[in-house]
C-alpha cells in the first residue's frame, strides 16, 4: 500500500481513540493484577480493590487474567518491536505492560508512520476488551488446565496462598493444609525462599516444591487403640 501523502498510515480520529487507549492500560495493568491474585472481589457490575494488611499473602491468581495479562503484554512487544526495527528506534524503557503502553504513546508519530500499523488499534483493542471481560467477568467457572497447572507451579506463594491453591487443584492436593505445609518444611522437603522479608511478612516458597513435596512426603495415619 502507499503511504499517505501526510506519512501517517492512521487517520487523525483512529490516532486519537488510540492515544486514549494506550493511556488507560497502565490503569488497566493495575486492576488486572489485582484479579490476577485475587485481591478484588469482581462480578458484573464491577470490582473494588481490598486492603490489606502487610502480613496477608494475595490468594492464588485467576488463569483467566493470567492469559489476559500474556495476551495483552505479547500484543504491545509485537507493536513496539516492530516500531522499532522500521523506525530505527532502541527500546530502553520499562519491559512491562505499561511501559510499553506508554512508550507507545510518547511515540505516537512514530507508531503511526510505521507501514503495517493499520491493524494496531483493533489488535490491541481487542487484548483490551479481553482483560476488562477478565476483571468484570460473568459468572463462569474457572478452568485448570495442564498449562495453567505448570505457570502456577512457577509462582511463588505463602502456605496460606499455596493452600488456597491446593483447592481449586483438587484431587491429591485437597490434603495440603497450613499445617501440613510446616510439617514439610520441619522435614526438610521444602525450604523457604530467602528475603528479605519484612519481619511481619509470612515466609514463601515455591509452589511445585510444596506440591511435589506433599506427593512425595508420606502423611501421619492415625492409630486406634481397641481395649480388650
Amino acid at each position: 500500500m502507499s503511504q499517505p501523502v501526510d506519512h501517517l498510515y492512521l487517520d487523525r480520529a483512529t490516532l486519537r481513540a488510540l492515544v486514549e487507549l494506550l493511556r488507560e492500560i497502565p490503569d488497566l495493568v493495575e486492576d488486572l493484577t489485582i484479579t490476577l491474585t485475587n485481591q478484588a472481589r469482581t462480578g458484573a457490575g464491577g470490582n473494588f480493590r481490598a486492603h490489606r494488611r502487610p502480613a496477608e499473602q494475595p490468594l492464588p491468581y485467576d488463569p483467566r487474567a493470567l492469559h489476559a495479562a500474556d495476551a495483552l503484554h505479547a500484543v504491545l512487544v509485537s507493536w513496539v518491536r516492530l516500531v522499532c526495527e522500521q523506525r530505527g528506534l532502541e527500546y530502553r524503557d520499562s519491559p512491562t505492560t505499561a511501559g510499553l503502553a506508554r512508550w507507545l504513546d510518547r511515540n505516537i508519530i512514530a507508531f503511526a508512520m510505521t507501514e503495517g500499523v493499520h491493524d494496531a488499534p483493533a489488535d490491541i483493542r481487542a487484548a483490551t476488551r479481553t482483560a476488562w471481560q477478565v476483571i468484570c467477568p460473568p459468572d463462569t467457572p474457572v478452568v485448570l488446565d495442564a498449562s495453567t497447572v505448570a505457570k502456577a507451579r512457577a509462582h511463588r506463594l505463602n502456605a496460606a496462598g499455596i493452600v488456597a491453591l491446593a483447592k481449586e487443584l483438587g484431587g491429591e492436593y485437597r490434603g495440603l493444609t497450613v499445617r501440613r505445609v510446616q510439617t514439610l518444611r520441619d522435614a526438610g522437603r521444602i525450604a523457604p525462599l530467602p528475603g528479605p522479608w519484612a519481619p511481619e511478612w509470612p515466609e514463601q516458597y515455591v509452589v511445585g516444591d510444596v506440591l511435589d513435596g506433599h506427593l512425595a512426603h508420606p502423611r501421619r495415619t492415625r492409630r486406634t487403640t481397641v481395649d480388650r
